[in-house]
């Protein structure tokens, strides 16, 4: 028996990720998940957030995903999404900036859909933030 997942994390862009993994670690929209081998299978809605995964037992990595579907079926896991981000492929500044910026734009709108955009913004940045933190601490831990 298997004790590894096949974890595919795909955009309409490009294959974000493909490697087997030991386990996964979402949120959906309706709370955070851990998907194990031998999982039942499982269709479920990502909400924008952060995802980690484990490399091995003790290597964790994440992405940030902005929502998108995750499908679990016989120990392979296939996340679409419309944008993903690898934990080394986020620019922490760039995201610190592109919050400010949209928090500042939420502020001068009126118009309930711009304000729900800017909010999903928001969301997207703060996402590549707690990714480029775990990164961070991740990398501290193996210093020390």
């Amino acid at each position: 028996m298997s004790s590894k997942l096949m974890l595919r994390i795909i955009t309409p862009e490009r294959i974000v990720l493909e490697e087997e993994v030991h386990q996964v670690i979402a949120r959906a929209i309706d709370g955070e998940l851990c998907v194990l081998p031998h999982h039942e299978p499982l269709l479920t809605a990502l909400d924008i957030d952060m995802l980690r995964f484990k490399e091995s037992e003790d290597h964790e990595r994440s992405a940030a995903v902005m929502g998108g579907i995750m499908e679990v079926n016989n120990n392979e896991v296939t996340i679409l999404s419309d944008l993903a981000e690898l934990d080394h492929e986020i620019d922490e500044a760039a995201a610190h900036q592109e919050k400010e910026r949209h928090e500042a734009e939420k502020l001068q709108r009126t118009d309930k859909l711009d304000v729900h955009i800017r909010e999903l913004a928001i969301a997207r940045s703060l996402a590549r933030l707690r990714v480029a933190e775990h990164q961070r601490v991740r990398r501290g831990r193996h210093n020390i």
